[in-house]
């Protein structure tokens, strides 16, 4: 998945996740805070840029001291398509399955989707 660092890119992002607001919302809040500085050291992925189907932010990797903590292990998504979502889920390694998470988003399915990738994998989600 390519990660958003471009000023430009994520200007353009976060003026598309405007025009799906309420939905968009806690990825929005996430893309905006890395566009005006990144204290957070966050990073932005999408499946294919600039037609987005899937927005996924998380932790750069290089910052996870504590694999058991999922309150600095937040992942917000808004995804487009369902089928890229749950592509993404089971198929790719931008949700990282080995530490603990909170995965954060206002989508119907976003649940139901995580669920079925855990079992598939043979994981327990709460």
């Amino acid at each position: 998945m390519p990660i958003l660092t471009c000023p430009g890119q994520l200007r353009r992002l976060e003026e598309a996740l405007r025009r799906s607001l309420p939905a968009t919302l806690p990825v929005l809040g996430a893309v905006m805070t890395v566009a005006r500085g990144n204290p957070a050291a966050h990073e932005v992925l999408v499946d294919s840029w600039p037609n987005f189907g899937v927005v996924l932010t998380r932790l750069r990797p290089e910052e996870h001291r504590d694999p058991g903590d999922f309150y600095a292990n937040q992942l917000t998504v808004y995804y487009r398509d369902e089928g890229a979502w749950r592509a993404l889920l089971g198929g790719t390694e931008a949700v990282g399955w080995t530490r603990a998470f909170q995965m954060q988003g206002m989508q119907e399915g976003m649940y139901e989707a995580m669920r079925e990738a855990a079992d598939a994998k043979g994981l327990r989600l709460e």
